[in-house]
């Protein structure tokens, strides 16, 4: 099973990449399967991928940055993890891990990759449950109308870490329904790429424990976490989220800074 990671032109999710492969090989060897998803052309991103070794997948989403909302498209990227049943590269996959690229894998996840989710697995939001006006929504998908029932109120799963049944999204034009939902409902979900997972499959989503996807503001993510999702704040932030930045938040990003290169380091200062 390979772990896919997604990412856009921002530099600043570039270096995260960075770190999350390394963070990655440190625990599981250098020969781990990985791939990160691609829809730009930037040399400096192209440069990148090859200096790390990491595996490239070009891939042109039908969620293109232009029909998505202008507050999503500053993290496009994000969007790709909704396409993995249709990278070419992954197509012999039954199986793949996403993580966002700004995760660091602190202990083994070898239990996580033995697990075979019906649609996915996803570790529940850090944050309460969450509530939504629609009790429906609608899309057409060759000629025909379908409508799905909103759950209400709905604990979001979060789509930091993802575990994908590649090849059950691929049974019964499942994928094609669901992005023809996503396409038509793009405009009115609330957390974009999260929702749109949370809307459409609702209650077939796998509850994986939070060991999988742990934000550092947590009190035991020192203890419990195998990857620790910067959801939120992120290592170099010193002034964003203070409510954030909290119990382990310091440990984690300095095992985080760990990873990164002397050049890198004055990189991240600046941010």
């Amino acid at each position: 099973m390979k772990v896919v990671f997604c990412i856009d032109d921002n530099p600043r999710y570039l270096l995260l990449l960075k770190v999350a492969v390394r963070s990655l090989r440190a625990l599981h060897g250098r020969d781990v399967p990985c791939l990160c998803i691609y829809a730009g052309k930037e040399e400096r991103v192209l440069k990148t991928l090859e200096e790390e070794a990491v595996p490239l997948a070009r891939h042109r989403p039908r969620l293109l940055p232009e029909l998505l909302p202008h507050r999503a498209r500053r993290c496009a990227g994000c969007f790709l993890k909704l396409e993995l049943a249709l990278v070419p590269e992954l197509e012999e996959e039954d199986m793949a891990l996403y993580c966002d690229v700004d995760v660091l894998f602190h202990r083994p996840i070898t239990e996580l990759l033995r697990l075979k989710p019906q649609y996915m697995g996803m570790a529940r939001e850090a944050t309460a449950p969450f509530y939504h006006e629609h009790q429906s929504l609608d899309y057409e998908f060759r000629g025909r109308r379908y409508a799905v029932p909103m759950p209400f109120p709905i604990w979001t799963f979060s789509s930091g870490v993802v575990l994908f049944n590649l090849r059950r999204l691929r049974r019964r034009g499942i994928i094609d329904h669901f992005l023809a939902f996503s396409l038509q409902n793009v405009e009115v979900i609330g957390n974009f790429d999260q929702s749109l997972l949370n809307y459409f499959f609702g209650k077939r989503i796998t509850h994986l424990p939070d060991r999988w996807n742990r934000p550092p503001y947590q009190h035991d993510c020192s203890e419990s976490a195998h990857i620790v999702h910067f959801h939120g704040p992120k290592p170099w932030d010193k002034t964003a989220f203070p409510d954030l930045r909290i119990n382990c938040f310091e440990a984690m990003r300095d095992i985080w800074m760990q990873y990164l290169r002397e050049e890198e380091l004055e990189q991240v200062m600046r941010f």
